[in-house]
């Protein structure tokens, strides 16, 4: 894969994620205005964060595997296209049922960055491998970066309306770029001429049930982030009187500091701790700074200072799990199948944020710190769970000279 191809894909799922960032910066606030009187805020306002990833649990691992079948810039292009037009609908949006149309649209094209993490985990070795992963989740975390900014200062000042409409715009951008400059890649060309082979979690996991421990673990962990996503807006609003304005800020400054993460600390870490040692101190650091939100007011400084630090913990976390974990999965899977692969692990994704914001709005509505102490747990566990499988060729804590 050249640069010209690579650079391409960062810039188009950054253009992607910059849409995202801008419609999470509101969308709880905006989502409760829209709950009849009367109705349980939480549940349904979980319900609608869930519904994109209900539908992403079963779209991205057949997006995948269709990319590896037949041509990953189609699929590419098409997933993408998808992805901006459901912020369009956000845009139009006076009334739950157009939001949880615009909410299933994003879901089916969620699959995007499965697609672009099997575009450029093509023909590398396990070092440059994980270096490419990394470069994407940065490009991931510039979208973030300034998504929530900009998308909490234009809700601030022009509604819900002008944020989606920009977000849908970028990201439709992103595609058109896709259209133009992507090659045609087919992963396994004689997949036209094979018998047509099942597809979907459960097969994947059948023929290669050693990667059953890291999708479990990946699962679990982002159960976590899916609670914090889930109430995060509407916790700063009720504990400490903060707006989408300063939730832009703070969302931004954890995605920044994930892009200084995942390309300059991620592969000294790795060298210096090994994946396994890694994994679990993310896990642990993960759920410490999502712990520490909710009492952001008890430390007797401001609680926005708070909120930062514990942002700072949590995506040091976050920032050296993610890559980690799905470049560690990419080395069980031949390369044509890394399509379903890299699927499967968006599935894993999907699932926490299906379960996250459930159970963290329900208990939110019960007491607001109950998620947060929840989502730490959760991330013991994670930590606990963490194995690395045979064949990997996970590197090796480095020795003291």
């Amino acid at each position: 894969m050249t640069r010209r191809v690579e650079w391409t894909l960062l810039l188009c799922i950054g253009l992607d994620l910059l849409g995202f960032g801008m419609i999470i910066a509101e969308f709880q606030l905006f989502a409760e205005k829209l709950v009849p009187k009367g109705w349980p805020v939480g549940p349904i306002v979980g319900a609608l964060l869930a519904s994109t990833f209900i539908v992403q649990l079963y779209a991205s691992p057949r997006w995948g595997a269709w990319s590896d079948r037949t041509n990953r810039r189609v699929a590419f292009v098409a997933v993408n296209g998808i992805s901006g037009l459901s912020m369009l609908i956000y845009a139009a949006a006076g009334n739950l049922w157009i939001l949880l149309a615009s909410r299933i649209l994003s879901g089916l094209g969620a699959a995007n960055v499965a697609i672009a993490q099997a575009y450029v985990t093509a023909s590398s070795d396990a070092p440059e491998r994980t270096a490419k992963l990394g470069r994407l989740s940065a490009a991931i975390n510039t979208g973030l970066v300034l998504g929530p900014a900009l998308g909490g200062f234009l809700s601030h000042q022009y509604g819900h309306g002008t944020v989606g409409v920009i977000a849908g715009v970028a990201s439709l951008c992103g595609t058109a770029l896709a259209a133009i400059v992507l090659p045609n890649v087919i992963a396994n060309p004689e997949a036209k001429t094979a018998p047509t082979r099942k597809t979907g979690n459960l097969a994947l996991l059948r023929e290669f049930p050693s990667v059953l421990p890291l999708v479990i673990v990946a699962a679990v962990a982002w159960v976590s982030l899916a609670t914090l996503e889930g109430t995060f807006a509407r916790l700063i609003n009720r504990q400490f009187g903060l707006g989408t304005l300063e939730f832009g800020w703070i969302f931004s400054y954890e995605s920044l500091l994930g892009i200084g993460i995942s390309i300059g600390l991620l592969p000294i870490l790795v060298k210096r701790l090994g994946e396994l040692n890694l994994l679990r101190t993310a896990y642990i650091c993960q759920g410490l700074g999502l712990v520490l939100n909710p009492f952001a007011a008890a430390f007797g400084l401001p609680p926005l200072i708070v909120l930062f630090a514990a942002s700072t913990v949590y995506s040091l976390g976050s920032s050296c799990a993610n890559p980690t974990i799905n470049g560690l999965a990419s080395e069980l899977l031949p390369e044509e199948r890394h399509g379903e692969l890299f699927g499967l692990m968006q599935s894993a994704r999907a699932f926490g944020f299906v379960v996250g914001p459930l159970v963290g709005g329900a208990m939110f509505d019960y007491w607001p710190p109950a998620p947060y102490i929840f989502a730490g747990v959760v991330c013991v566990i994670a930590a606990v769970l963490v194995r690395i499988p045979a064949g990997t060729g996970a590197s090796q804590p480095k020795a003291a000279a």
